[in-house]
């Protein structure tokens, strides 16, 4: 089982093969999963001594990040739903 960060990036890298590198409109997570997601990843900048930018908790590599009652999907750019594979 991946974690979700790396269904995201696995997600984020099929979108962009089939869709002639085309970014999706967004990723839907639940409210655990987008916490689980930045601790770890606020724990990953801290680290490593990175600034953090305005807004990052609602950016991954370009994609804006929503939160959503039932989530954890793509939306690729036609608005397609494809759940991440968790």
């Amino acid at each position: 089982m991946a974690n979700i960060y790396d269904a995201m990036v696995a997600a984020l890298r099929d979108h962009w093969k089939a869709h002639q590198n085309a970014y999706p409109q967004c990723f839907e997570l639940s409210w655990d999963a987008f916490s689980t997601l930045n601790e770890t990843r606020k724990t990953v900048i801290s680290s490593m001594n990175f600034g953090f930018r305005p807004g990052w908790e609602h950016d991954f590599l370009g994609v804006r990040v929503t939160v959503v009652d039932a989530g954890n999907c793509l939306v690729d750019k036609d608005g397609n739903r494809v759940p991440l594979a968790l």
